[in-house]
């Protein structure tokens, strides 16, 4: 029996396989479920709503998406774009899988362990409005992305800047939503003979460039913009073809040839940590330098270009040497250019008077161009003084510090100058001589511009010229220290005789009806003092005319006219000047329909102001000597309607007046007139408004005297009491004393 019960093996279960063959099968259930739920989320429409809640931010969509075990995923025809703040971007990839983590998750963050992409295409472009994100809070989930990876990017594109071709790019990153903190890890872009397009003239083919880049953390908006770059640091080598350097280019005509594309080289191995450029960099370019001359004939030379990252400074050369082409007239240009920036720090950007300050070396050149448009934001801070038109320059320019040394020059044989000055366009034909010379007060730089056959017309219809001339002066003078030329640019502006074929051109300035020009021709001389703003801040303006016909009201006067003021600027808005030694005067003058002797006047106007806007506007105190009261008596009413005692005495002797004088707005106002020669005294008030005068006038010989008031041509006369009827008449400019008899 003890023999039986030992051989008999034992009964116990296996309970071990038992619960590993039932956690197998629970497993594999839950697996099932995973794969057919799973499946089923990334397929349907729930779960890209919930992705998609903010379109106008983020969208994605996929045309088949599988996961194979918790925390890998993989998409086809992959899709996303989206809109972070100012900027609009575009990803997509034919496909996409990778690996996420679990456990951040519960420190609300998406983490993704590695993404492999294939036929990658990503695009960045400027956004017209500025997409706020939601409020930050420190709650606001993460993603974190340390490896994105395609060996299959097929093209890149930021704004006009594109890149298309095979490349290889590996990105990480880590951004916190709602506005927050995002920073780059460390990164890599490489390509194989790539092509590089910028907007429509650039290209650069055969491009062989690796870029490695990473980032501090930041924020949008700190810092703000480019400055970003400053806790970034970014290495860049390039090896590529590149077109020809356009230098001076026009609007091409129509028997114009293209350069040949591409038969340029760029290499560069440049390294930018934290915005400071590294020791050791070096850009260097040699190709072709095309331009398009006077003919819109395209021209090419040879030419290179170097920068050098050195120790404490940063050296760029560009030379362009003579091709001295038998066949080729311009073939003597040349260009040559060694310039030294004092700093390797790039960031933050410095003021312009800074990097100025900074710069040192050389230019000397002589080109031609086929347009010197170019130099227009050169030679002020507005843009009142234009030079355009093809034209040749020779330099030779040294530059110590931001400051033009003693002996440096620019010459322009031919240019088209342009200069707005109080409405009014100066245009023609001139030359140009610059230089930098030395005063008791330090180096100076001018300009000397001598214009050719000039005419001045309206800005707003330029081609409608109303003087001509034969030679103009205009001369510039500034400070050496580049970073304030444009500040202190002064200018003078000179030119004699100009004629004046039509005087009418000269009626928008007057006020309409009440005062203009019938007909008539003259001269002008100016002498005007230009600021920095491109205003007249002093001057001399004179005109001389000969049988100018001129309408005051509903008289017509005909006479030779001689003006001379000199203008000191006024505290202003718009064009407002102070009238200096304003003198008027008129001689040989014959009012229509008076058989009269010829008459004069001359006209002085003391504390004057003149705003110059059209219409112009004038207003003073006017003093003036006549040949007698003939004519101010006939504005109120022919000779033979006065008593006849007046008609004995008004030619009778030279004449002394004073009056207020205002005229603009449609107006000619004279206001508390007062006149008298040996034998009358004259007292008036006189305002002519669209061309109707209105007013009254007082006249006194001795115990006689006689008034008239004038009412849009009608007249009543008062010959009891005129003293005590004109004391009652009240003044026409509030403003001034009224007169009393």
């Amino acid at each position: 029996m003890l023999r039986r019960m030992s051989t008999e093996p034992p009964q116990t279960p296996n309970r071990f396989a038992t619960l590993l063959r039932r956690s197998l099968w629970v497993f594999g259930a839950l697996y099932v479920v995973y794969l057919i739920v799973g499946n089923i989320a990334l397929n349907t429409a729930p779960l890209l709503r919930s992705l998609n809640r903010r379109p106008e931010a983020f969208q994605v969509q996929w045309s088949h998406a599988e996961t194979w075990w918790p925390g890998y995923l993989r998409t086809s025809h992959l899709r996303m774009r989206g809109q972070a703040r100012e900027w609009l971007w575009t990803a997509e990839g034919e496909s996409a899988s990778g690996r996420f983590l679990w456990w951040p998750l519960l420190h609300r963050e998406f983490r993704f362990k590695t993404v492999d992409v294939s036929e990658v295409s990503i695009s960045v472009q400027s956004a017209k409005n500025d997409l706020k994100p939601l409020p930050w809070n420190s709650d606001a989930w993460w993603i974190t992305a340390e490896r994105i990876e395609t060996s299959t990017l097929r093209r890149l594109q930021w704004n006009d800047l594109l890149v298309t071709g095979d490349m290889f790019g590996a990105v990480g990153f880590t951004h916190q939503l709602r506005g927050g903190i995002t920073r780059v890890l460390a990164s890599d872009i490489r390509s194989r003979r790539a092509v590089v397009d910028y907007g429509p003239h650039w290209r650069s083919q055969d491009v062989d460039f690796d870029l490695h880049f990473s980032s501090d953390a930041f924020t949008h908006d700190q810092p703000p913009g480019w400055q970003k770059l400053e806790r970034a640091n970014l290495h860049l080598t390039y090896e590529g073809s590149t077109p020809a350097l356009n230098l001076g280019i026009a609007p091409a005509e129509k028997n114009a040839t293209k350069t040949p594309p591409n038969d340029g080289h760029l290499s560069a191995d440049i390294t930018l940590d934290h915005g400071v450029l590294a020791d050791g960099g070096k850009l260097h370019w040699q190709g072709a330098v095309a331009t398009t001359d006077a003919r819109g004939v395209a021209r090419r030379a040879a030419g290179s270009a170097s920068l050098t990252v050195k120790s404490n400074e940063v050296e760029a050369q560009l030379s362009v040497p003579p091709s001295h082409q038998a066949d080729d007239p311009w073939a003597g240009d040349y260009f040559s250019s060694d310039m030294l920036f004092a700093s390797r720090r790039v960031l933050p950007f410095r003021s312009s008077s800074e990097t100025l300050k900074l710069l040192s070396g050389s230019v000397a050149a002589h080109w031609h161009f086929a347009s010197l448009s170019w130099l227009k934001p050169l030679a002020s801070k507005k843009p009142w003084l234009q030079w355009d038109g093809a034209g040749e320059i020779d330099t030779a320019l040294r530059i110590d510090h931001g400051r033009l040394l003693p002996g440096s020059r620019l010459d322009v044989p031919r240019l088209d100058l342009a200069a707005m000055l109080l409405g009014n366009r100066f245009s023609g034909v001139a030359n140009a001589k610059g230089s930098v010379v030395t005063t008791p007060n330090g180096a100076i730089s001018m300009m000397d511009m001598s214009v050719r056959k000039f005419s001045l017309a309206p800005v707003s219809s330029p081609s409608r010229p109303y003087l001509r001339g034969e030679t103009m002066q205009l001369d510039l003078q500034s400070s050496d220290d580049l970073s304030k030329f444009r500040d202190t640019a002064l200018a003078h502006l000179q030119f004699a005789n100009a004629d004046v074929p039509d005087l009418q051109a000269y009626n928008h300035y007057l006020p309409g009806k009440s005062l203009y020009f019938i007909s008539g021709h003259g001269s002008m001389s100016s002498d005007l003092h230009i600021d920095g703003e491109g205003d007249v801040s002093a001057g001399r303006m004179q005109m001389r005319t000969r049988g100018a016909q001129i309408a005051l009201g509903a008289s017509r006067l005909t006479g030779n006219l001689n003006m001379d003021t000199q203008l000191s600027v006024a505290k202003r808005s718009g064009h407002t000047f102070d009238l200096r030694n304003f003198s008027l005067s008129m001689d040989g003058v014959q009012m229509d329909g008076a058989d009269d002797p010829s008459w004069w006047t001359t006209i002085t106007l003391e504390r004057g102001r003149l705003d110059w806007d059209r219409p112009m506007h004038l207003d003073g105190q006017a003093s003036m000597r006549m040949k007698n009261l003939s004519v101010l008596l006939a504005l109120f009413a022919k000779r033979n309607a006065f008593p006849a005692w007046i008609g004995h005495i008004v030619d009778d002797g030279e004449a002394q007046v004073t009056s207020t004088v205002q005229a603009g707005g449609g107006e000619f106002v004279m206001d508390d007139l007062r006149a008298s020669n040996k034998r009358v005294d004259l007292l008036a008030r006189l305002r002519i408004a669209d061309g109707k005068p209105n007013g009254s006038v007082y006249a006194r010989w001795g115990v006689l005297s006689v008034g008239v008031a004038l009412d849009n041509g009608q007249r009543q006369f008062h010959l009891i009491r005129a003293a005590k009827w004109y004391q009652q008449q009240p003044p026409l400019l509030p403003a001034k004393r009224a007169s009393s008899p």
